[in-house]
């Protein structure tokens, strides 16, 4: 059994496929029974046993085994017929109240909370015993390993319900208990569905609508602590007047910046002075990438009339995002559009948002420099192309691969011009590399060496 393609495949099959809809889209679910469980506030791991060895460990195959002994333990235990598995659960704190994403972080970090850590199984991605839909593998799950949250480790309870009965289901075990969402499956969809909420963010930037005066999409922040901003997303779900109204405010505001941020149709974020709060609605802050890295977002700060990038810090991103609003009764702080915000929605801990230290990380390849030299009565002109790997695309929310252009020319007006260009795929990459040389080298331009 080879676990870590098993793992990536489920995760790439199953975990990523889950529909991610609010309590209001619930009649979008297709009719028929459905298999309903309590989400819970935790991480997903995996129960890996192959022959007599067993550990427990995520995506990137970190292996948490000596920190939680105790669900280890009982899992062998209570597997020991079982010669191959891999179970998929979630990670959770065990508390009188709701869970915490938080609470689960803490837990492995200290002696005392990791014996409130639990693992709810609630699923089986690979095993010996043929098990071929959601109902046998609840069965055989239910048989072996048990439902009390006592033990430490258990599976999840399920029910089996109609689709006319979500929304009362909602109703009794989110609204009212608090839970944070619910699962909803069958053999051929996961549903995750959850309360919307509203946050109040800092707008740090706009790009343009093909209409004309209108805002297409707004990149979003939160205050980090009383002078930096952190970066959180952007969202393009405006009503149209609003698209209009943040035009003629954004606009005027348009400061300079020492970075570039390009939105997914390829344009280029125009950045503002900060001090326009909106209200988003939001399904949740997302804190972890589908690779189980932790999210980070570039932070910055305004000052002189510029806004610029101070590093790169622990952040968030915001799913299914809403502008609702523009809260002119909001001020553009720390108190009123602060952290809190994410820390409250997300349950990350205050001190997760830590500034990372880009030392740590891997160095970037050139793979292909390409330097053009034309002299004229105007003076000298330099065209500079670069195409490199950051190799840091795993470890941070830096792109794959980045196209660099630079125009010099000694006796015009602003002599320098710049532009960046970020890539995932290699070939669209050079691609893009080989169509700048051919348009901007034509006649006259010697290549350089130096």
């Amino acid at each position: 059994m080879d676990i870590t393609t098993s793992i990536k495949k489920y995760k790439n099959s199953v975990t990523r496929k889950y529909i991610s809809i609010s309590s209001d889209e619930i009649d979008t679910i297709k009719k028929g029974d459905y298999w309903l469980s309590k989400k819970f506030d935790g991480q997903l791991w995996f129960y890996c046993k192959s022959n007599k060895n067993s550990k427990i460990i995520n995506s990137n195959e970190n292996d948490i085994s000596n920190i939680v002994k105790d669900i280890k333990n009982d899992l062998d235990k209570k597997l020991s017929k079982s010669k191959n598995i891999i179970l998929a659960g979630e990670l959770y704190f065990l508390s009188n109240e709701r869970e915490r994403y938080g609470d689960t972080i803490s837990g492995l970090g200290d002696n005392e909370k990791k014996k409130k850590l639990r693992l709810g199984v609630f699923d089986i991605v690979e095993s010996d015993k043929l098990l071929s839909n959601f109902e046998d593998k609840y069965k055989f799950l239910k048989k072996i390993i048990g439902q009390k949250d006592k033990d430490f480790a258990h599976v999840l309870a399920h029910e089996k319900v109609k689709h006319n009965e979500i929304k009362k289901s909602f109703k009794d075990i989110v609204e009212k208990e608090d839970a944070e969402g619910l699962i909803v499956r069958n053999d051929s969809s996961v549903y995750k569905i959850k309360k919307e909420e509203t946050a109040d963010l800092l707008i740090t930037g706009y790009t343009l609508g093909s209409n004309a005066n209108q805002i297409r999409s707004v990149s979003l922040g939160v205050f980090l602590n009383e002078k930096e901003i952190m970066h959180v997303g952007s969202c393009g779900n405006i009503p149209t007047n609003l698209r209009k109204d943040l035009y003629k405010k954004l606009t005027k505001l348009k400061v300079s910046s020492n970075f570039q941020k390009i939105a997914s149709n390829g344009s280029a974020y125009n950045f503002v002075k900060p001090e326009i709060v909106c209200e988003v609605k939001l399904l949740e802050f997302q804190g972890d990438k589908s690779n189980d890295q932790p999210i980070r977002h570039l932070k910055y700060e305004y000052s002189n009339k510029s806004l610029n990038a101070t590093g790169r810090a622990r952040s968030v991103s915001v799913l299914n995002s809403n502008i609702i609003n523009i809260r002119s009764d909001k001020k553009a702080n720390f108190d009123d559009c602060g952290l809190n915000q994410i820390i409250r929605i997300s349950g990350i801990p205050k001190g997760e948002f830590k500034e990372i230290n880009n030392k740590d990380l891997p160095k970037s390849k050139i793979i292909k420099r390409e330097i053009f030299k034309k002299e004229s009565k105007k003076g000298i002109a330099i065209r500079k192309f670069l195409f490199w790997k950051s190799n840091k695309e795993k470890s941070s929310d830096y792109p794959s691969f980045l196209c660099y252009y630079l125009d010099y020319s000694e006796g015009r007006s602003d002599p320098i011009k710049r532009k960046l260009y970020p890539f995932e795929d290699e070939k669209l990459g050079l691609g893009h590399l080989k169509k700048l040389i051919n348009e901007n080298i034509k006649k006259g331009w010697e290549k350089h060496n130096g």
